[in-house]
């Protein structure tokens, strides 16, 4: 085989297509890559005008740089390799291929025609279209939540991500933020400052951070936003980028204030009143002897559960406004503390349980006051004067559940109906009490259910939750 042969042959192996056009774009030569990528043999195209199978939307641009080529001086050696050109082919089939054309500089040596090289790159092409897809659908989904999405490089120099929400909840521009990336620190209140650079830190050290400050000037610093932040880390655990996002909950803040400030009037005002209250009952009994002594018992007791519906009230405002989050609790061994407690203050009543060794729950650590609710109310309210309250603790399949049956007169329907949010709330015009709020708050920000099952001679609630694994 002579060099001209070994040279095709050595052409035909190359995955990519050569082909040899003359200055007016017709094709003299191919190698067999034509036919495995475009499905035509060499001999379908030779002496055709290989430029018309370019789709129309990138025949111009094409021609035009192959014109610039074959009009161009020749270059020098050193002079840069050309961008390749990348544009739609039609296949044999009737398809198009994206194709990267790299044309040479200068005429093939000893002759007016030009070497030029394709590669097939359809694939990175519809996986850049889908990218393309992705990113879009992802800019509509951020373009259409009030929350702050962010990402910084991890040490703060570089904005990867901001959607437009920053702007409305900061009071600040995205172009200043872009422009300098710690801008957004001049609309954070100056008093929580040090808090949000110290918690930037911590993300730059590859800690997660859950954070509330005050942000936007504007309004006087009157927006509170919760912000959470991840580290993205590199296999030795150093972060590369801090994510994450921030919610105006300017809103909650106020409805907490307003319950502290109602709380805090209720507690007050309502037990020194109840407590003079108290004072002027047992003096009236004191002096008024058995004419008045019914009467004055009846105050007394209804004073009394008056001061105990303030002490619920506190519980619940506390359950409603602390950030607790949900923890490991041993509920057997809650459950049997609580029993000790009420049996000792209820000795009339008899307390019977069905325990497990252990049971560990996924709760807010207020869910004791639930339990305690429960047990307490079974008693306070049973029709009986020793009173019998069977407490059990069970695990079925992924949950763990508590029941509590009592020998009260049933739940009102409408109670639970309200509880459950089946009916509304303002329909309720009195209730039982506080009791069965407190219980249904613990176990709702614990994640769990609760169930009501009613009888003619008690009731018996459950309450389900997720096991922690021991």
């Amino acid at each position: 085989m002579d060099s001209t042969g070994v040279e095709a042959a050595l052409l035909d192996r190359t995955l990519d297509i050569v082909v040899v056009l003359d200055a007016s774009g017709r094709l003299q030569y191919a190698n067999s890559a034509l036919e495995r990528v475009l499905g035509y043999s060499p001999e379908d195209l030779r002496g055709q005008d290989a430029l018309e199978l370019i789709h129309p939307d990138e025949r111009p641009r094409v021609e035009s740089v192959f014109q610039g080529l074959v009009d161009a001086e020749p270059q020098a050696d050193d002079e840069p390799v050309p961008t390749p050109t990348e544009f739609r082919y039609r296949a044999a089939d009737g398809s198009w291929v994206w194709l990267a054309a790299q044309m040479s500089m200068e005429p093939a040596l000893g002759s007016d025609e030009y070497v030029v090289t394709c590669r097939d790159i359809s694939a990175r092409r519809d996986a850049e279209a889908t990218q393309r897809r992705i990113h879009r659908r992802f800019l509509a989904i951020t373009e259409h939540t009030n929350d702050v999405l962010w990402m910084f490089s991890a040490d703060w120099d570089e904005v990867l991500f901001i959607n437009s929400a920053y702007e409305e909840v900061w009071g600040r521009t995205v172009a200043d933020l872009e422009a300098d990336p710690t801008d957004f620190l001049r609309g954070v209140h100056p008093a929580d400052r040090d808090d949000v650079a110290e918690a930037m830190a911590r993300l730059s050290n590859g800690d997660p951070v859950n954070i509330e400050y005050r942000v936007d000037a504007t309004n006087s610093y009157q927006t509170w936003v919760w912000v959470q932040g991840y580290p993205f880390t590199d296999d030795d655990g150093t972060a590369t980028a801090v994510v994450g996002f921030a919610r105006d909950v300017t809103d909650r803040r106020e409805r907490e204030r307003q319950l502290l400030v109602m709380d805090r009037l209720l507690r007050h005002n309502l037990r020194n009143e109840m407590n003079l209250i108290l004072g002027h009952a047992e003096q009236a009994r004191s002096n008024g002897g058995d004419a008045v002594a019914d009467d004055v018992a009846r105050i007394v007791e209804t004073g009394e559960h008056l001061l105990r519906t303030v002490d619920k009230e506190r519980d619940i405002v506390a359950l409603l406004t602390d950030d607790d989050e949900t923890v490991s609790v041993n509920l057997v061994a809650v459950v049997t503390d609580i029993c000790g407690r009420v049996r000792a203050a209820y000795p009339e009543a008899t307390v019977e349980t069905t325990l497990p060794e252990t049971a560990t729950v996924r709760a807010v650590p207020k869910l004791s006051l639930a339990i305690y609710e429960l047990l307490t109310n079974a008693i306070e309210h049973a029709d009986t004067a020793d009173p019998t309250v069977v407490v059990s603790v069970a695990t079925d399949g992924d949950l763990v559940s508590l029941c509590v049956a009592d020998e009260c007169p049933p739940i009102p329907v409408q109670e639970i109906r309200v509880l459950r949010g089946e009916r509304d709330v303002r329909s309720v015009y009195h209730g039982s009490g506080l009791g069965l709020w407190l219980v249904y708050w613990a176990v709702d920000r614990s994640g769990g259910e609760l169930e009501f099952r009613t009888a003619d001679k008690g009731n018996t609630i459950s309450v389900s939750l997720d096991p922690v694994d021991e």
